[in-house]
């Protein structure tokens, strides 16, 4: 059975975009991700990237760092906290800290199933939890939920 994973996808500190009236101007916003390049989520933003730059005659990029380069989760959650970073790719775990209910994600066995998993991640349940990590005061973040599969570990 392959391994699964909830991930967290906290993305564009809120406060750190200027208003869309400066959006004239070139701007390159910061990406980070635990993972090496070819890492199937890091790709995913090296590629929302490179559209984003096509859509916006260059107006707008993203800017990789992959694997680990600009610090752990923890660093990536300070850093777009403070508007130094746009777009993390954090998983549930060091959400904790932030909204204490996150921390339900971090016991074992806590689904039956994938479908089980599914059906409380993309439910209310899990839509009260994204509200929460938005709404949190010490938060500075806005939240997206994705549910991604890792690779089974090699033999």
């Amino acid at each position: 059975m392959k391994r699964r994973d909830l991930l967290c996808v906290a993305a564009v500190a809120a406060f750190a975009l200027p208003p869309l009236a400066a959006a004239q101007q070139k701007m390159v916003l910061k990406a980070t991700d635990v993972h090496a390049l070819g890492y199937p989520t890091v790709e995913a933003v090296v590629r929302m990237g490179k559209k984003l730059e096509a859509q916006t005659n260059g107006r707008l990029s993203i800017q990789m760092f992959p694997a680990m380069q600009l610090g752990g989760e923890k660093e990536m959650i300070e850093q777009a906290q403070v508007g130094a970073l746009q777009i993390a790719r954090i998983s549930v775990g060091p959400m904790g800290p932030i909204v204490e209910e996150l921390n339900v994600f971090n016991l074992p066995f806590m689904f039956r199933d994938e479908a089980h998993m599914r059906k409380v991640i993309d439910g209310p349940i899990g839509q009260e939890l994204l509200d929460k990590l938005t709404a949190a005061p010490n938060a500075k973040l806005a939240a997206g939920s994705q549910v991604t599969r890792r690779a089974p570990p090699e033999t």
